[in-house]
């Protein structure tokens, strides 16, 4: 039977891990090269429609935000699917040294999102089509100032931050010590935000944002 990929750690870190995954499917563990990786077995049909996707990808990062409480993991993108637990192994075995070295590096940190959201609407009936552009550049500039009063109120607690524009809005990662999580939330509940604009915070995460892939440091 396939089987879904939660997250990986390091075998000597004792973690523990809801005994459930999803659609209540039975968590398993697996070990090789000083790496635990925990999983559980899929039926075909779990990912076989929108709805389905959706519950799935909620209940995966349920369970990996339960065993990041607990500790350093890393999670597999979602969905990871594999054939068989040992093609589980042979990943492991293929990709163990960049493993360790991104656990070790994530150790002690975690991750939080920040999206800028916009709610101004553009004036359908601008008169001419200079005067569209210029609203679309105050709502960047409105923008860029909100990414800006973000990064400034929370200075004090971040060790990196990454800023990506996507069609969606602004997304802000923003990487700090895990203790300074519960003083991050209180700082940010402070910040203001530029009228019209919205910003949802989320987390904390591992913190996979601010680790090479395993292809750039092979």
């Amino acid at each position: 039977m396939p089987i879904l990929a939660y997250c990986v750690s390091q075998a000597h870190h004792f973690l523990d891990a809801p005994t459930e995954g999803i659609a209540a499917a039975a968590v398993y563990e697996v070990e090789d090269l000083g790496l635990r990786a925990w999983y559980s077995e899929v039926e075909a049909d779990t990912f076989s429609g929108a709805d389905h996707v959706t519950k799935a990808a909620l209940e995966f990062h349920k369970f990996v935000s339960a065993v990041f409480r607990e500790g350093t993991v890393l999670p597999f993108r979602f969905p990871t699917i594999l054939e068989t637990v040992d093609e589980l192994r042979s990943h492991l075995e293929e990709k163990a040294a960049w493993y360790m070295s991104a656990l070790r590096r994530s150790e002690s940190l975690a991750q939080f999102e920040a999206r800028i959201i916009s709610k101004v609407k553009l004036a359908p009936d601008a008169d001419t089509g200079k005067d569209y552009l210029e609203q679309r550049k105050q709502v960047h500039d409105r923008n860029q100032e909100a990414v800006a009063g973000l990064l400034r109120g929370l200075d004090d607690y971040l060790r990196e931050h990454h800023v990506k524009e996507t069609p969606q809005g602004t997304r802000v990662f923003l990487l700090m010590e895990r203790t300074r999580v519960a003083a991050f939330r209180e700082a940010s509940a402070r910040i203001g935000v530029p009228a019209g604009f919205e910003i949802r915070l989320t987390g904390p995460w591992p913190p996979t944002e601010f680790l090479p892939t395993s292809e750039e440091e092979a």
